[in-house]
């Protein structure tokens, strides 16, 4: 495909070609020039402060310890701003959502539910064992990996709403926050932020996948445990039974009643025999997830489980005022600092900082002049460090100021 559009934000990401468009932004196919390869690039459609707010939730996930690194979580790995443009950088998933494929195939059948549900339950479990409640769990927010007619992979995505425990409850004044039909019902009655509203989102998913509706035709919350019995009734599918059980207790009115996701997740089976026998729609023919979203040719892509494990991976920013700080050795600078910033991706470059005071010394006037008398390597690392220091101290006070705009209004 050709791209109709080549813009690079920051010096880092080129963006390629829209794919979606949404209530906080768009998506686009972009190159990271740090690796020189293929992710997803999610550009903040500008409005207010709650875009940005939504925006550094997003990344917070993707930060915390473990979870970009979970095999059904999708939270970004990086993201860069230039002047009004803020863009969340992820792994680029190739099979569209689950929401397009209930679309394209119909009803799913029990067993393949299940194992989605599976899915949808692990990563649930991990968010919650890191304390996050994701608050928007529907099936436009869960993406399938492109397996042909391999074993269906669900990563969970879209951490614009998701709450940790400790947070100031900024977003929480009330306003309900969520989608109509996958609003566990006693956030309808103003209650508060708790794992078992993901728990109960995730049930009403997968009866979404065992029965789709329009969004008009569906039912009030408190009739969704009834529906599942109905939907499963006389099944001769045998994940029919126990999925049935599993979905009334996940769709329970009482939030205390229902099970949390990892007690969940145990209680799926894993599939038995190949794909072919159980990966099938309610008809019976088999569930297939192509490859929707192409890769320019000769250009890999991000893991989905993020850079960390691309060849060559040069540190990040962190990593390399950490080196300069304690007089060890850093890596080269970030984008837009070398002529072929794709360099990243395969010769890691790094020299100790007395190297760069020698560069600095060599640059020096070699005929005297009435200036003041040169400071030694370690005054001259002083100063880079503290100039470093000030920009991330103007940032801090931006961000602060931004979030105390925020509660203000």
């Amino acid at each position: 495909m050709t791209p109709i559009m080549s813009d690079v934000i920051a010096g880092r990401i080129e963006l390629l070609d829209p794919l979606a468009r949404g209530a906080s932004g768009s998506l686009w196919r972009a190159i990271d020039r740090r690796y020189g390869v293929v992710c997803a690039a999610k550009v903040m459609r500008q409005r207010d402060g709650a875009d940005v707010l939504r925006f550094v939730r997003e990344q917070t996930v993707g930060s915390a310890q473990g979870l970009g690194r979970h095999p059904h979580l999708l939270p970004p790995y990086t993201w860069v701003a230039e002047d009004d443009t803020i863009v969340l950088v992820m792994p680029l998933v190739h099979g569209g959502t689950l929401a397009g494929a209930i679309a394209e195939h119909g009803a799913l059948s029990p067993a393949l539910t299940a194992q989605l549900l599976r899915q949808l339950l692990d990563a649930l479990s991990a968010m919650h064992a890191s304390h996050w409640v994701h608050r928007d769990v529907k099936p436009a927010n869960l993406l399938l990996d492109s397996t042909g007619d391999g074993p269906p992979h669900l990563l969970l995505a879209d951490f614009g709403i998701a709450l940790h425990e400790t947070d100031v409850r900024l977003t929480e004044t009330g306003f309900v926050h969520g989608t109509p039909g996958f609003m566990a019902p006693e956030l309808l009655e103003g209650a508060g932020t708790s794992f078992a509203q993901d728990v109960w989102a995730a049930g009403a998913c997968a009866l979404e996948a065992l029965d789709p509706l329009p969004p008009r035709e569906r039912p009030a919350p408190e009739e969704l445990p009834d529906r599942a019995s109905r939907t499963l009734a006389g099944s001769a599918d045998p994940a029919a039974a126990g999925l049935e059980h599993l979905l009334r207790s996940l769709l329970d009115l009482d939030p205390a009643r229902r099970p949390s996701a990892a007690g969940a997740r145990e209680a799926i089976p894993r599939p038995e025999g190949p794909p072919a026998q159980w990966a099938r729609t309610a008809a019976g023919t088999p569930f297939l997830v192509p490859d929707q979203v192409p890769s320019p040719d000769g250009l890999s892509e991000v893991p989905l489980e993020g850079p960390a494990t691309l060849a060559g991976l040069a540190p990040g920013l962190h990593e390399r005022l950490t080196a300069l700080s304690s007089g060890g050795s850093a890596a080269s600078p970030g984008p837009g600092t070398s002529p072929d910033p794709s360099d990243d991706a395969t010769v890691p470059r790094s020299g100790p900082t007395e190297h760069l005071v020698a560069e600095e010394t060599r640059r020096a006037p070699q005929e005297p002049a009435p200036t003041p008398a040169p400071t030694s390597p370690s005054q001259r690392t002083g100063r880079w460090i503290g100039m470093l220091l000030l920009v991330i101290s103007l940032l801090s006070l931006l961000g602060a100021g931004a979030l105390l705009w925020l509660a203000l209004s």
